[in-house]
């Protein structure tokens, strides 16, 4: 007879508890070496007794019933155990099959009590797995148009998100330009790319350029393209306008374009007319124009980043994508989707995450939007073992430390610049707010204790700053 991964004994520092069970589940011998491990679970109790009528735990979830099935060793570091009196034990198991001539004959399991770990509330919140499985998301749909993304790519719920999506399928056959703006990472560039598949250029090219990206000396024959001999060893070369024609051309940054070739975008939106680096003919171009800032278009041109007459010319229809912080009912959503995806990728299952998780998902502020949501779980998920299914704060809280260390950093930054006071304050007095609840886990008694104001002045600021 032989234990499968037996040498995984001296991989534990000690035990509290030995378990031996057959195929069917039923518990042959049962020892504690620590008497608050299941101290219901008396040996001549449950000797006899299947697994999942002694402990609230079905056949899936098992490391005994698991170790059985695969054939191999199971490593959890963390399982958590609900007796029949709705107690839980946190335990972390080897189990191991037990196999007579390589037939599988029952399974051992040693336990180990974790011990001085803070309680958590297990209000879990669970994650539809069924939700995205018909959506085809995590296919890699990159056409020759070269968009990727549809309206049914942008995941949302809120009503402002609603109206957007309205608004697109409303727009999308049009050929007015279209101004996209919203903070880093609320998926302008997506909005983009549904914008274009929605409507009857979905099967023309789609050309992203992000203006910011090319030095200014490289811009103009990139967008415009270059005549043979225009420079030396400039050859005939279409520039993106003449690439993207009958399509779309989507300008990210547009406010980073150089103020010397903003006149030549404004020929090209009048009247479609494009001319090459040095080339004197000019050529008919039928290309739609969305472009994208992190800045409202009237803030670019009153910052001096954007000539008046481009800001009429681009900004025909306006989107403006609300930050996550103000649709925090996506929350939900965007998460599950995202575990949903990484489960798919990385072959994990989990289905939970812990309800500190998702408390703190709902008062952090989302300097970063969907994006640093993404990356978050994205984080977590490659930290969680392939056997646990619960999300809890231990996996993403090293990330957390440094995405809120580099957002302080850069509320610092924002003190040490020269504006006005009126703009700079509610940007401060909202980060500070919002680091107080955190730290207080939502208590605004002790938050307002902390930042030494009246609980009165803490849930007046709280509602003004939409901070929930």
């Amino acid at each position: 007879m032989t234990i499968a991964g037996s040498n995984f004994f001296s991989g534990m520092e000690y035990i509290d508890g030995i378990t031996i069970v057959d195929t069917s589940g039923t518990i042959l011998f049962s020892v504690k070496f620590n008497p608050t491990l299941y101290p219901d679970a008396k040996r001549e109790n449950i000797i006899g007794k299947r697994i999942d009528e002694v402990w609230d735990i079905s056949s899936q979830e098992s490391t005994l019933i698991k170790a059985m099935a695969v054939g191999k060793p199971v490593f959890r570091k963390k399982q958590t155990l609900p007796d029949l009196r709705g107690n839980d034990i946190k335990t972390m198991n080897f189990s191991m099959p037990i196999k007579i001539e390589g037939r599988t004959i029952g399974a051992i399991e040693i336990s180990k009590e974790i011990k001085g770990k803070k309680e958590r509330n297990h209000q879990d919140y669970k994650i539809n797995k069924e939700m995205f499985e018909d959506r085809n998301l995590l296919n890699d749909r990159l056409s020759r148009n070269r968009t990727t993304y549809t309206l049914n790519d942008i995941i949302s719920k809120s009503n402002r998100m609603d109206e957007l999506k309205y608004i697109v399928k409303k727009v999308a056959d049009s050929t007015a330009p279209i101004f996209i703006y919203g903070e880093t990472g609320t998926g302008k560039e997506l909005f983009a790319h549904a914008i274009h598949n929605e409507g009857n250029r979905w099967e023309k090219p789609f050309i992203s350029q992000n203006c910011a990206a090319i030095p200014e000396n490289l811009l103009e024959s990139i967008l415009f393209g270059t005549a043979k001999g225009s420079f030396t060893g400039a050859v005939d070369s279409p520039g993106i306008f003449e690439i993207a024609d009958g399509g779309t051309l989507f300008l990210d940054e547009v406010n980073s374009m150089p103020k010397n070739l903003q006149p030549k975008l404004l020929r090209v939106l009048e009247d479609g007319l494009v001319r090459r680096l040095g080339d004197k003919a000019e050529r008919k171009v039928n290309v739609r124009i969305i472009s994208a800032s992190n800045k409202k278009p009237n803030e670019c041109v009153q910052d001096g980043e954007m000539r008046q007459d481009i800001y009429f010319r681009l900004s025909v229809i306006n989107l403006n994508i609300p930050p996550l912080r103000d649709r925090k009912e996506d929350i939900g959503l965007l998460m599950n989707y995202f575990i949903h995806r990484q489960n798919e990728l990385l072959k994990k299952n989990v289905s939970k995450v812990s309800k500190e998780i998702y408390d703190f998902f709902n008062h952090y502020s989302w300097p970063g939007n969907v994006r640093e949501l993404e990356h978050l779980i994205e984080y977590g998920m490659n930290i969680i073992d392939k056997n646990e299914h619960t999300m809890e704060m231990e996996h993403i809280e090293s990330r957390i430390s440094d995405i809120i260390e580099f957002n302080e950093k850069n509320v610092k930054k924002i003190g040490l610049e020269i504006q006005p006071l009126s703009k700079l304050i509610p940007i401060v007095e909202k980060e500070l707010i919002e680091k107080a609840l955190r730290q207080t886990k939502g208590n605004v008694s002790a938050a307002a204790r902390l930042l030494e104001i009246p609980r009165q002045t803490l849930r007046r600021k709280a509602d003004k700053y939409r901070i929930k």
